[in-house]
């Protein structure tokens, strides 16, 4: 996100899986959760590969950089705020109407 401009919507990183892993990953709850509520939100694929470390392509680094988290999914509010793990997520999102 640019200086000055404000996010209105949240912002959703998922992994490779995004909504087409099994029905039981975090990716795909949070984002199954998100569409039940019709809340919009944008997303990023932001990791690749493996769910085992030494088999990924890449580093998670950039990641990290971005949400403070090496774990998907992470989600970052309009306020900035960020949720680092789907219980978090999930859980503010039973909290909206």
């Amino acid at each position: 996100m640019e200086a000055g401009q404000t996010q209105e919507k949240p912002y959703l990183y998922v992994c490779h899986g995004d909504e087409g892993g099994p029905s039981v990953h975090p990716c795909r709850r949070v984002q199954e959760a998100l569409k039940a509520k019709g809340i919009a939100y944008d997303k990023e694929v932001a990791a690749h590969g493996s769910p085992i470390p030494f088999l990924r392509k890449g580093s998670r680094d950039e990641l990290e950089a971005k949400t403070g988290s090496r774990k998907l999914p992470v989600m970052r509010l309009p306020d900035g705020t960020m949720l680092t793990h789907s219980r978090e997520i999930l859980a503010w999102i039973k909290q909206r109407p």
